[in-house]
């Protein structure tokens, strides 16, 4: 049987107090799930007024004592998209996931994720109990799944979950968004190119409010979803994949 390989992306803005455990519930879950062969890509970057609360020190000397890890800093404010796209260019193992550096996922739920790993061309989670977040936060993402259920004629749970790429295909998608669509650009189009995947479910322990429910932040995922249907109901566009 083949030795499935696993790069995992771990961005990280402003957590300082959460970037260390959160490194240490991957590498538990990728020894808990048997992946041996694997990277890890801390991504971190600054605020707007170019400082920072030492989440990027921390990534560095993590780098420093594992040698499995690569750390990549912004020295300049860039949104989440950004980095995940930038994990996913460096990225060199068969396939590419992302663990988040804010350690929300419950680590039993990470290794639950990676033993699906192959099961699959794509891994798609949804979280199981979403009362945990703030009636606003539920309700902000409900609304979004149904808008994208709806504008693209699919039926999935959740789009801003861990999910699992095959890095050969990842690269494919012409990822453009950097805003808290990023995912959910990537997902519809690789379904609507025929992608077949499989649903997981996750638990997340209790947060703040995201960031992602700025009024600016919502005028940038609808400007994404506008012009992300129009690419795909007008223009056609679809990933194309190789036969393997």
């Amino acid at each position: 049987m083949k030795t499935l390989s696993l790069t995992v992306i771990m961005p990280a803005y402003n957590e300082v107090n959460n970037l260390k455990p959160a490194f240490e519930s991957a590498t538990w879950a990728l020894e808990k799930a048997d992946i041996s062969d694997y990277e890890i890509i801390i991504i971190t970057n600054t605020r707007r007024d170019g400082t920072h609360d030492g989440t990027p020190d921390i990534a560095a000397e993590i780098a420093r004592k594992n040698p499995g890890v690569c750390h990549v800093h912004n020295p300049a404010y860039v949104n989440l998209g950004f980095k995940f796209r930038q994990g996913a260019k460096t990225a060199s193992k068969d396939y590419v996931t992302w663990v988040p550096g804010d350690n929300e996922t419950v680590e039993d739920s990470i290794v639950s994720i990676f033993n699906h790993l192959g099961e699959a061309d794509m891994v798609i989670t949804y979280t199981a109990n979403k009362w945990v977040r703030k009636w606003r936060r539920r309700f902000v993402s409900r609304c979004f799944t149904i808008l994208c259920n709806i504008l693209f004629g699919l039926n999935l749970k959740y789009y801003n979950g861990i999910c699992i790429f095959p890095r050969k295909i990842l690269q494919t998608v012409p990822m453009e968004c950097d805003n808290f669509a990023y995912m959910a650009e990537i997902i519809i189009y690789l379904v609507k190119s025929g992608i077949k995947y499989t649903e997981v479910p996750m638990e997340i322990k209790p947060t703040t409010a995201s960031a992602a429910f700025k009024l600016r932040s919502v005028f940038e995922v609808l400007g994404t979803l506008a012009s992300l249907f129009w690419k795909i109901h007008f223009l056609r566009k679809r990933v194309i994949v190789a036969s393997s």
